[in-house]
């Protein structure tokens, strides 16, 4: 028996099998990440394939709350999508105490976000929830270049109050060493994330930062739910606000005044010069009739000139933020009818 153990030990095919179980083994990943399941999904607004296959999916979409609950959500609810931009882009994200926050979404998140979860509210039923799994460039000093990380979760109206649950806040998309050497210089298939819940409260590094919370009106669910964030009707009152007095486009309050003197006083002038005398033409000679209408061409002359000056004043108004398009319209013809 001894000696035909040592016979198959030193069979050189039996090694070789051997070793190459080894090397699947301990070379390909042992255990894939359970991916989201589509049990719920209700309406998918948004969807993006995986990179490759087993890698992250990517959407927006409706789905039934999992379980019953006690409060159900204030839909259907209309929120327009620059107000829901607004409100997402107070929380920040900070990895480290020692290192500046960084927008917990990214621009291309936040239009995402914004145009679809505004879409699903609005034909969303109380048990239904807008869940997302998004992706976006990030920059930071924790790596060298723009890199797109993973952020998910759940948003939904109950008691009258947007709420967001995270269920991954920046998840690294970077391919671990061995996959690179399999060849993958896509995404890891090991990222492991979640659409966060109500009852279960998600772990990740780092905590979310909420930009003057007492006086935007968001603020945490509890202090053990770091994940959850409620955004009041003040939170809202303010983005709408911004909304609709949007003219001040981020600039300091000097340049904004400047600004505004410029309006006031084109609108002066349209107001003072809305309409033009008519000039009394008597019958004269021929020599004082031709005199008359070298003056009245050079009159025509000046005012189309100041009606030039004043439509490439306001469409320059306009071309800054400062007139909507409704206003530079409205600006227009009020110059124009004075022709």
């Amino acid at each position: 028996m001894k000696f035909n153990l040592q016979k198959i030990y030193k069979n050189k095919k039996i090694i070789n099998f051997l070793l190459l179980i080894f090397f699947i083994n301990f070379s390909f990943p042992q255990e894939i990440i359970a991916k989201l399941s589509n049990k719920y999904a209700v309406r998918t607004f948004y969807k993006e394939a995986p990179i490759m296959p087993g890698a992250a999916e990517y959407f927006i979409r409706l789905e039934k709350i999992e379980k019953k609950i006690k409060l159900l959500n204030n839909h259907p609810i209309k929120i327009p999508s620059n107000v829901l931009k607004r409100m997402f882009a107070q929380l920040s994200y900070k990895y480290d105490p020692k290192e500046n926050a960084i927008p917990l979404f990214s621009s291309k998140e936040l239009i995402l976000l914004s145009d679809n979860v505004s879409k699903a509210l609005q034909i969303a039923k109380p048990n239904e929830d807008v869940t997302f799994v998004i992706k976006g460039p990030h920059s930071s000093a924790r790596w060298a270049l723009k890199e797109d990380r993973l952020n998910a979760g759940r948003i939904f109206v109950a008691n009258n109050q947007l709420n967001i649950i995270l269920g991954a806040v920046q998840v690294s998309l970077q391919p671990t060493i061995p996959e690179r050497y399999q060849g993958n210089v896509w995404e890891t298939l090991n990222v492991n994330y979640d659409i966060g819940h109500r009852r279960k409260v998600a772990k990740y590094d780092g905590y979310i930062i909420v930009y003057d919370e007492k006086n935007k009106g968001i603020f945490r669910k509890s202090a053990k739910r770091k994940d959850w964030f409620i955004f009041t009707s003040l939170a809202y009152e303010r983005a709408l606000g911004v909304e609709k007095n949007n003219n001040k486009q981020g600039m300091s309050d000097a340049e904004y005044k400047d600004l505004q003197r410029q309006i006031d006083m084109l609108q002066k002038k349209i107001g003072n010069d809305k309409s033009i005398p008519k000039r009394n033409v008597k019958k004269t000679p021929n020599n004082q009739s031709n005199q008359n209408l070298k003056s009245n061409k050079s009159s025509k002359k000046s005012n189309s000139v100041i009606l030039e000056q004043r439509l490439k004043t306001i469409e320059s108004l306009f071309k800054k933020g400062i007139l909507s398009e409704e206003e530079y319209q409205r600006k227009r013809q009020e110059i124009l009818s004075g022709i």
